[in-house]
């Protein structure tokens, strides 16, 4: 496994890249950004689409990201050396993997769209994408994938990431730029 800086121009182009992989296959009606990095790669993807694509956010977090969230870790990991951070990136993912083999992953949040985005739901044979950074147990892209298949069915729902990091997640990627290389983005705790 091998850890790669998609910053500045290279994000872009990453994401670009990815709309590329989903447009030559996939018109999508409606695309749901996955909060936080799923947004930001979903906002700049909905750049390429045409107007007739509705763009929407949802946020689902696994307890690690929200105990990260309220630590002062981001200050402690701008500190360290990249080589050391890749280091820690991957031991982080290596032990997610594994306790997910014992304990399910808890998502924080609750899943609502506007009237607007129900309304567009409720028609029935919309094309929807899910779009995240990464994909690592695959629990919250399970979730919400299911939430709108059990809440609005009758649509074809399909999934883009940047990356996949584990090995076996409970959910695969339709469209993917990279398998098992994590990403340092420009919203990530060790951005420098």
């Amino acid at each position: 496994m091998k850890v790669i800086n998609l910053l500045g121009n290279d994000f872009n182009n990453a994401c670009h890249s990815l709309y590329l992989k989903v447009y030559n296959d996939y018109h999508p009606d409606l695309i749901v950004g996955i909060l936080t990095g799923g947004g930001y790669i979903g906002r700049e993807i909905m750049k390429s689409f045409n107007k007739n694509t509705t763009y929407t956010e949802v946020k689902l977090q696994r307890g690690s990201t929200k105990a990260k969230e309220a630590s002062h870790i981001k200050l402690l990991l701008k500190s360290l050396p990249e080589c050391i951070l890749n280091l820690l990136r991957i031991a982080e993912v290596e032990l997610l993997e594994l306790k997910a083999k014992f304990v399910k992953p808890n998502r924080y949040g609750t899943i609502r769209f506007s009237e607007n985005i129900e309304r567009i739901l409720r028609e029935k044979n919309k094309k929807i994408l899910l779009i995240d950074d990464c994909i690592d147990t695959g629990y919250t892209l399970d979730v919400i994938k299911k939430y709108i298949e059990n809440n609005y069915p009758g649509n074809e729902i399909k999934i883009a990431v940047m990356t996949t990091a584990h090995r076996h997640p409970i959910i695969e990627a339709d469209y993917q730029l990279y398998k098992r290389v994590l990403i340092r983005f420009p919203w990530a705790y060790d951005t420098k």
